[in-house]
């Protein structure tokens, strides 16, 4: 009785500091219950809580501070969201407790034009960040492909791979200092060199602590030119995604899509250059003039030696730039996406596609996938197939293939991109089991009452250990491929 009272105290304290930025209301609430992924009640209410008790919108540290210390006093659990942008339930409480809403917490703190640097709050969002920028000469140096929602914060928090990472690194690898609020109370700028460094912070999906602003390396805007190519042979185009990726000049951005997925772009009309069928693989390079001419000569000698490569016209490939955040177009056909990310060997994509043609052929699920070259050895892959949520027990039964694209990746040497609450069943894919513990042994030092987004990243729910979960998804699967003649697209 004793903590319930605790509970509603801190609960009415932080109301009365955050005043009409803070609400319990249940129609609020409700709306932070889900992220991107439309995953059904009867899937999730019986396991989880994930309508808040309280949302709030600190405008600062200092405010946030004064809410975890509340929170932590009465061990209410604390869940940090921003864009909420993407299909693991990152950002979505699991019990319940306070949502820190960290949209006010935007804009730009100071630009750094000698040092290449900027400082930013962190709910700013990369596309509001790279506007600024562009408009006095600069970009960042690399971005999400969810820029528009994605914030500074988030991606950090997430695995930070992304456009322009290729060429630049991880958003780690460019981030100089942020400043954190940890479960604690406590404000902290942490860099490379502090206790606790600032290494931990990245990819940790919110559970160590808030970051409330960051100051990160930029570039200066260059000229840039792009060139689409296509062809029928997936052999082929996996070879010049190879020679491209390990050439002298790197690209900013290496983006590959599947024939499937052209063959779905182009029964809506949106296919680029009107290709019907085939592969596409969009190469884009930013820099210095000398250096883009080199690029072009480069590309121009890859295809000329591979016939079975072509060119699609510059003013396509300058529009498939342009629309490089809209890579969840393909919803139109709806109502519904799903699918897996897997973090892949560059190597084993020919592979790897392959044997999710096969997968889609078994299931009778037309499977598209796309996805960029992040680093020299690895590829964001997404593979996804349309589904309709509001036929509620095919839907379910649809949920099953998801398991089935990641067990086709990490028979390619690939894992998921990213863990939340729904890849928690493949922790020993993703990390060894040494790796685990000193994840959880940080999680134990920075936030020892676990407040901090519990039921995320560290431990599966005991529904969803390996064993329950694997067996439940390959019968699911099992129904669903017999199914497979009922299905409507």
């Amino acid at each position: 009785m004793e903590i319930g009272v605790k509970k509603s105290e801190a609960l009415r304290q932080i109301k009365e500091l955050c005043g009409e930025r803070a609400t319990d209301a249940r129609f609020e609430c409700v709306l932070y219950s889900r992220d991107l992924a439309p995953v059904p009640a009867l899937l999730v209410d019986p396991l989880f809580k994930t309508v808040p008790d309280l949302v709030v919108r600190p405008t600062g540290a200092e405010e946030v501070a004064e809410i975890l210390c509340l929170a932590g006093a009465a061990g209410i659990p604390v869940t940090p969201r921003s864009g909420a942008s993407t299909v693991y339930f990152d950002s979505v409480p699991a019990k319940g407790g306070i949502v820190i809403d960290l949209n006010l917490l935007k804009g730009v703190l100071e630009l750094d034009e000698d040092g290449m640097t900027v400082t930013v709050k962190a709910g700013t969002t990369w596309s509001e960040l790279e506007r600024y920028l562009n408009a006095k000469g600069y970009a960042p140096k690399s971005v999400p492909s969810s820029a528009p929602a994605s914030s500074i914060a988030g991606w950090l928090c997430m695995m930070g791979y992304g456009i322009g990472s290729l060429k630049y690194g991880s958003l780690l690898s460019q981030v100089k200092w942020a400043e954190v609020v940890l479960p604690g109370g406590e404000i902290r700028q942490v860099t490379a060199d502090t206790d606790p460094p600032l290494a931990w912070f990245a990819a940790s999906e919110g559970t160590l602590g808030i970051i409330t602003k960051l100051k990160i390396e930029i570039r200066k805007r260059t000229p840039m030119k792009h060139f689409l190519l296509y062809s029928r042979e997936l052999s082929e185009m996996a070879g010049v995604l190879t020679a491209v990726k390990d050439a002298k000049i790197t690209p900013y951005n290496l983006h590959f899509t599947d024939e499937a997925c052209v063959k779905a772009m182009f029964r809506q009309g949106i296919s680029p250059g009107n290709v019907d069928s085939g592969c596409l693989l969009a190469i884009d390079y930013e820099g210095p003039e000398d250096e883009l001419n080199q690029a072009e000569e480069m590309i121009a000698s890859l295809v000329a030696d591979n016939t079975a490569v072509s060119f699609l016209p510059g003013d396509v490939a300058e529009m498939e730039w342009e629309e490089r955040y809209k890579s969840l177009k393909l919803k139109r056909s709806g109502p519904s996406e799903v699918g897996g990310e897997v973090f892949l060997p560059v190597s084993r994509l020919e592979s790897y596609l392959s044997d999710i043609k096969r997968l889609s052929g078994r299931y009778g699920r037309e499977m598209c996938s796309y996805g960029h070259v992040a680093t020299p050895e690895r590829i964001i892959i997404m593979t996804m197939f349309f589904a309709d949520e509001t036929r509620v027990f095919e839907y379910v039964m649809d949920l099953s293939l998801v398991k089935k694209i990641q067990d086709v990746g990490y028979r390619h040497g690939g894992y998921p991109y990213g863990v939340g609450l729904w890849n928690t069943p493949y922790l020993g894919r993703i990390f060894k089991a040494s790796e685990l513990e000193q994840l959880r042994t940080r999680k134990k030092k920075l936030d020892p009452k676990g407040i901090m987004n519990p039921g995320k990243l560290y431990k599966w729910h005991p529904m969803l250990n390996p064993f329950n979960f694997s067996l439940g998804m390959n019968v699911m699967a099992g129904i669903r491929r017999f199914m497979r003649g009922s299905v409507r697209r």
